[in-house]
């Protein structure tokens, strides 16, 4: 089962449309970034620096909302032409992810 943590007014909504977009089944834990939430022991012990995004996925517990995407993408979305076919495409893919993180925010 795939937990997102965060609440759709931080990050997490890059999380939450990529979910959405590849009809994945998920349980969204809406963690406030405002309030004592993320402070938790048991939050912490998912992403140490109390921040949200994070996800778990199975054994796998990832933070950071492109690495997510980009993960998720990878995972689930191949067949929903969510994820490139050839390394190059891959590497573009990863360049204009940066740029966007890097450029547009």
């Amino acid at each position: 089962m795939i937990t997102l943590y965060g609440i759709a007014t931080s990050r997490a909504f890059r999380c939450l449309w990529m979910l959405e977009e590849l009809g994945l089944e998920y349980a969204h834990k809406p963690l406030d970034f405002r309030g004592d939430d993320l402070r938790s022991e048991e939050y912490r012990a998912i992403n140490p620096n109390a921040r949200v995004p994070a996800l778990q996925d199975g054994e796998l517990t990832l933070w950071e909302s492109m690495a997510i995407n980009l993960y998720l993408a990878n995972r689930y979305g191949a067949d929903e032409g969510l994820w490139p076919d050839s390394p190059q495409s891959q590497a573009l893919a990863y360049q204009w992810s940066f740029w966007v993180m890097g450029e547009v925010e």
